[in-house]
This record gives C-alpha cells, sequence and structure tokens, in this order.
C-alpha cells in the first residue's frame, strides 16, 4: 500500500510543493525520520542503512523497497543510482551535502542534510521497515555499518565468490547476472531490425478464409442448438 506522508512536522522548513516518488521519496523519508531522532547521516551510512532496510525487507517476504540495484562497490554493498537521487534533491532544495576534511584522519566526510520537508509516496510496510532499522542501526558509525554489511549473506556470497561490482542477490543467494550487456545488444539489433510492415495480400487472405468457413461455422451452430 502506498502512503502519502510527511515524515516530521517543522516550523523553519518550507514543504515542496510536489510529492516524491520512487528512491528519492525513500531517500527524503530516511533523511526525514533520522533528523526528527536527532541522528546525523553521511553517505556512507545513507547507503548502508538503505540495503539493510532493503535486506529486511526481503527477509519478510516483500520487494526491496529502495528502488535502487544493490552491487559489491567499494567498502561494500552501494549502488550508483543513489549519486543520481543525491544530484536532483540537491537540485530541487531538498537536501544539502556538506563535504569536510578530518584534520587528523585525513578521510572527508560528506554530510547529507535534509533541508526541505517534502511530501513522500511511499509503501508504508518499507516505511516502518525503514523505521525500524533506523531505530536498530541508526546511532552506529559509517565504519561500524560498513563492517557490518560486509557480514550479510549477499555481501559473503559475493565475496566467496571473488566477484567485486556484481548485483547482490538479497535472497542470499549467488550474485546475480548482468544482464546489461545482454539487454544493449538486444536494443541495437531492434534497432537495426525495425518491424516490418504487413505483407500485401496478409489481410486479405485472411478475410477470404474466414468468409470460405462462414458456412460450416454457421451449420456447426444449428447443431449445436438443436442439441
Amino acid at each position: 500500500m502506498l502512503v502519502m506522508a510527511r515524515p516530521f512536522p517543522t516550523l523553519d522548513i518550507v514543504p515542496v510543493s510536489a510529492p516524491l516518488r520512487g528512491p528519492a521519496a525513500v531517500v527524503a523519508y530516511l533523511l526525514a525520520t533520522a533528523r526528527t531522532n536527532g541522528m546525523r547521516i553521511n553517505r556512507t551510512k545513507l547507503a548502508k542503512l538503505l540495503y539493510l532496510a532493503d535486506l529486511r525487507a526481503v527477509e519478510r517476504g516483500f520487494p526491496p523497497g529502495s528502488g535502487v540495484e544493490w552491487r559489491w562497490r567499494h567498502y561494500g554493498p552501494h549502488s550508483l543510482r543513489l549519486a543520481e537521487v543525491e544530484h536532483d534533491l540537491s537540485e530541487a532544495g531538498v537536501i544539502e551535502v556538506e563535504e569536510k576534511t578530518d584534520p587528523f584522519a585525513g578521510y572527508r566526510e560528506c554530510t547529507v542534510h535534509l533541508i526541505n520537508a517534502p511530501q513522500v509516496v511511499i509503501d508504508s510496510e518499507f516505511a516502518e521497515i525503514v523505521n525500524g532499522v533506523l531505530a536498530e542501526y541508526g546511532r552506529w558509525s559509517a565504519g561500524q555499518l560498513r563492517e557490518f554489511t560486509y557480514q550479510t549473506p549477499p555481501m559473503q556470497e559475493a565475496i566467496k565468490r571473488k566477484q567485486r561490482g556484481v548485483r547482490l542477490d538479497l535472497a542470499g543467494g549467488p550474485p546475480l547476472p548482468d544482464l546489461g550487456s545482454g539487454l544493449a545488444r538486444l536494443r541495437a539489433w531492434a534497432e537495426r531490425n525495425p518491424l516490418p510492415d504487413d505483407e500485401p495480400g496478409g489481410v486479405d487472405d485472411l478475410v477470404e478464409e474466414s468468409r470460405r468457413l462462414a458456412e460450416h461455422r454457421a451449420e456447426a451452430t444449428r447443431h449445436l442448438l438443436e442439441e
């Protein structure tokens, strides 16, 4: 079931007029719920929390709700689609990404701040799963979440096969085949081989055959009515 939800009430944030859907809605909902509970979210935490929510949904017999594809990339499960979602939400004025470099550790951290309160269209059951994941893991550090996701069955299967970059099977099975190249070849073939027009006389032949069988159909119908 899809629900319209405004995740949290605020006085200092102006709502976005059009409701968000798909991955953008899920990301905004997670950030809004995290903000309500005083949780700090960076890019790594966002990806890992969404992955854990999808994993929990599949474990409960539901489809994954994030709308993104998970692969084994650097630092565990990740989706390149999240960069597109981040860009779209930034352009829409929903989020702001703050980049800081830790002067002692030397690494860059990108914190994601929700600066607008959008309405979102999100599956109610998946929203509850996101709530549960945040309650359980939302205060973990990015490093803790990264290490934890490495221990999940989909990642363990990919690691066992040493197949970095593969699509993860959230049901815990072997990594899924990558259909991208095959689909690209099929699209190219379809472009080179457009559907032909109807052959001359093709429809006329069907009409003629139907006419020739009309008397036999009528005779069969009479027999059925007499019986």
